[in-house]
Order: structure tokens, then C-alpha cells, then sequence
């Protein structure tokens, strides 16, 4: 029996001058990385910037865990500033019983730990802002910036594309280029997901390109539930930028009903200039 898949929106995504293909040259995937991705990813103890974005809100009927507080991922931008998918606040804000920009931000908090699960890693935040054109529950943009309570320290910040970065290759370069997929999701395969805390990074595959969204395909591995707002990255010109937050997963439920999270996934780009200005408004309003 074939595959069935179901697009599942929820919870697995400065300079304003476009760059010149001649002085960004991709890391391709014939270039060694220094990462070797296994089939749902490895360990990832390198890239402190992505924190996973800690919710205490009741798990969802599709989430595949049983457990609250449930996660999805997000990307340091700014010592306080910190970005994600906005679908992950506005549904969990839902489920618990507030409209989708009230949340309230005790239920909120992030961790940059490399396992989340101890409470002593989470930090508080003072407040949450949507993309103003998002529309709940998933967008597009799917963009939202939390506002962390007191100013990270120790950490590099992840380096945002410039506008219109992705638009400046060729599809052939984005194919061949190296993507790779960041976040605190569930692993496992045919049903047997699990919720470690880790993060983890996985290498993706590019498809294609259109006026929101990064379409992506397993490379063998990619995002689950709870890597919604955790970053695409890909090297240029030896800087490795975040390009796109994850947005949405298709979920393949196999002949016996089983899901697995093998399947192709969409991601929120960040390069599109309303909202790197959104972005660089807020960074600018609640300090560097």
C-alpha cells in the first residue's frame, strides 16, 4: 500500500543588499562539513545558538509524546532576542485556554542546554511578539520573537542571511549545496518517537524555493515533532547563516498505521526583507 501523507503544520522555521554569487560560494555537499548526519540526526553539542523553546501547555492530540511541557526549537539572534515559529506559542496558547497572543509568558521559557530536561537551564522571558502580518494558527510568515529576561551570555549568536539571499543561487546550487536541519525534536522511526531533550543536527535536502517557504526532502534525515523554529542552515563564503525556520512536516503514515517522520518539510525563509526588518526592529528595541 502506498504511503499516505498528511501535512502537519505544527511543532516539529542584516544587511537589506542581496549578495553576489562570486564572493558566496556554497558549501557543497561534496565539501567535508565536519558533521556526519545519521539517518535522524546526531548529537549536536556545536551550535549553543539554537535553544529549544520549553512550553507548559497541554501535549496536542498528533503530538506523538505524551508529555507536558512539550518543545519546539528556536535561534539566538541577539543577546535577549530570540526567534521562532509562531505557530508553536499560538496553538499551545490555544490548548490551554488563551487567545493566540496571550500566553502567558510564566508557561514560556528557552534553554541553550544540550539536554533541556533539567529545569535548571531554563530561563524566563519577559514577553513574545508575532510577525504582524502572521495569521493564526500557522501563517505565513511564521515568524515570532521571544524576549528573554536577562541577556545570554558566552554564546556566538546565529548570523541571519541577508535579504533575498536564497533568491541569489541558482537551484542547481541550492541542490547541491549543504543544508542542515537544528533542533530539539523527536527521534525515532514507525511510531517509536522520543523525546530525549537533546539537540540534534540533521542534513536536508533542498527542492524548492518560492516567495515564503524553503522546501526540503530528507538527506537521509530531517525534522520531527518539535523541531518548529529551529534553523536551516547553510555555509556561504565560509559563514554558515540561518536562512529558514522550520514550518511544517509531512508525516507518512506507513500500511499498518504507523507514522514516520522521514518526510519532505517546509521551512519559514528568514532572508525576505519585511521580515528581517521585523527582526532588526526588535533586536534594536530590547538591546544587542
Amino acid at each position: 500500500m502506498n504511503a499516505v501523507r498528511l501535512a502537519v503544520g505544527l511543532l516539529l522555521g542584516i544587511a537589506s543588499v542581496s549578495s553576489c554569487r562570486d564572493s558566496n560560494a556554497l558549501a557543497t555537499r561534496d565539501s567535508p562539513p565536519g558533521l556526519s548526519a545519521v539517518t535522524l540526526g546526531q548529537l549536536d553539542p556545536d551550535h549553543r545558538y539554537v535553544g529549544a523553546v520549553i512550553l507548559d501547555a497541554p501535549s496536542l492530540p498528533w503530538f506523538p509524546v505524551a508529555y507536558s511541557p512539550w518543545y519546539c526549537s528556536g535561534t539566538l539572534l541577539s543577546s535577549r532576542v530570540v526567534q521562532t515559529a509562531a505557530h508553536c506559542l499560538a496553538i499551545a496558547a490555544q490548548f490551554a485556554g488563551y487567545s493566540p497572543d496571550a500566553l502567558p509568558t510564566s508557561r514560556i521559557h528557552v534553554s541553550f542546554a544540550d539536554n533541556v530536561t533539567n529545569p535548571a537551564s531554563w530561563r524566563e522571558i519577559t514577553g513574545y511578539v508575532f510577525h504582524p502580518a502572521f495569521v493564526p494558527p500557522e501563517g505565513p510568515p511564521d515568524v515570532a520573537l521571544l524576549f528573554l529576561s536577562r541577556p545570554v551570555q558566552g554564546i556566538q549568536l546565529g548570523q541571519l542571511a541577508p535579504a533575498d539571499f536564497l533568491d541569489s543561487f541558482k537551484n542547481s546550487e541550492l541542490q547541491a549545496a549543504s543544508l542542515f536541519d537544528v533542533g530539539y525534536g523527536t527521534v525515532g522511526v514507525e511510531g517509536g518517537f522520543t523525546l530525549t531533550g537533546d539537540r540534534r543536527i540533521a542534513a536536508v535536502g533542498f527542492q524548492k524555493l518560492d516567495g515564503d517557504f524553503l522546501y526540503l526532502e530528507p538527506n537521509p534525515g530531517g525534522p520531527c515533532f518539535g523541531d518548529s523554529g529551529g534553523p536551516i542552515l547553510l555555509q556561504s563564503g565560509g559563514v554558515e547563516y540561518v536562512v529558514a525556520s522550520i514550518h511544517q512536516i509531512h508525516i507518512k503514515f506507513n500500511s499498518d498505521g504507523k507514522q514516520d517522520c522521514t518526510g519532505d518539510s517546509q521551512a519559514q525563509r528568514l532572508d525576505l526583507g519585511s521580515v528581517l526588518s521585523f527582526i532588526q526592529a526588535n533586536i534594536a528595541s530590547h538591546g544587542p
